[in-house]
C-alpha cells in the first residue's frame, strides 16, 4: 500500500505539472519487444544520434504498430504529435532508457508519458469522441443540429481528458508499468464508452434545450 500511494502521488505530482502548462504500443505484433519499438536498427549515415532522430524512429515505428482503438487517421494525430513533444522534451539517453527496468529507465517513461503523451491526448480525443459521437445510433433521430451536438461531445471529452489524464496514466502504469499508450486501453474499456454517453446525453439534452427556448 506504501508503494502505491509512493509511485501514485509521484507520477500524479509530474502529470499535474506537465498539464498545468499545456492542457501505440498496440495490442498488435507479440514479436516486437518494447526495444524494437523504439530503437529499430535504421541507418543513420553515420551522423549521430539526435532527439529529433530519435523521435523520428519512434514515428515511424508508431505508426506501423497495430491498433485495436485507432484509426489510421487518429494513430496519425498521436503519433505526429507525442514524437515531436519527445523531440523537444526528451535526451537521446532518456530516449535510450524507456525499454529500461531500472530507476532511470522508469524516470525516462514518466517524463515522456507527462510532459509529451499527455499534451496529446486531448487532440486524439476530440477525433474519436467525434467520430463516435456521429455513428451513433442514439442520435439516429436528430435530423438537423446532429453536428452541434458531436462538436459539443468532442469539447466536452476533451475537457475531461485534460482532467482525468493523470489517473488514466497511473492506471494504465500499475497494470503494465512498460506501456507508453494509455489511451489504448482506455478506449477498450468500459469507462470511456459510459464517460461518452454520458457527455452524449448531456449535449442533446443541452441542445434540445436550447432549441425549445427559441419557440
Amino acid at each position: 500500500m506504501r508503494f502505491y500511494r509512493f509511485f501514485a502521488i509521484a507520477i500524479f505530482s509530474i502529470l499535474i505539472f506537465a498539464s498545468s502548462h499545456s492542457i501505440a504500443q498496440s495490442n498488435g505484433d507479440a514479436s516486437k519487444s518494447l526495444d524494437d519499438i523504439l530503437n529499430p536498427k535504421v541507418e543513420t549515415d553515420d551522423k549521430p544520434l539526435t532527439a529529433a532522430l530519435m523521435a523520428n524512429r519512434y514515428y515511424k515505428t508508431c505508426i506501423e504498430e497495430k491498433s485495436l482503438s485507432f484509426d489510421d487517421i487518429e494513430k496519425d494525430i498521436l503519433c505526429s504529435c507525442v514524437a515531436a513533444k519527445m523531440s523537444e522534451n526528451l535526451t537521446v539517453d532518456e530516449f535510450k532508457g524507456l525499454d529500461k527496468k531500472t530507476k532511470a529507465g522508469k524516470k525516462a517513461r514518466n517524463m515522456m508519458l507527462a510532459y509529451s503523451y499527455a499534451p496529446c491526448m486531448g487532440y486524439v480525443i476530440n477525433k474519436k469522441a467525434s467520430t463516435d459521437c456521429y455513428i451513433s445510433k442514439r442520435l439516429d433521430d436528430i435530423i438537423i443540429g446532429k453536428s452541434l451536438i458531436c462538436k459539443c461531445v468532442a469539447d466536452r471529452f476533451k475537457q475531461h481528458i485534460a482532467l482525468d489524464a493523470p489517473r488514466m496514466i497511473i492506471r494504465s502504469q500499475l497494470y503494465e508499468p512498460m506501456d507508453l499508450n494509455p489511451l489504448e486501453r482506455y478506449f477498450m474499456e468500459k469507462d470511456y464508452h459510459a464517460q461518452h454517453r454520458i457527455i452524449m446525453n448531456q449535449c442533446r439534452f443541452d441542445f434540445e434545450y436550447h432549441r425549445d427556448n427559441k419557440r
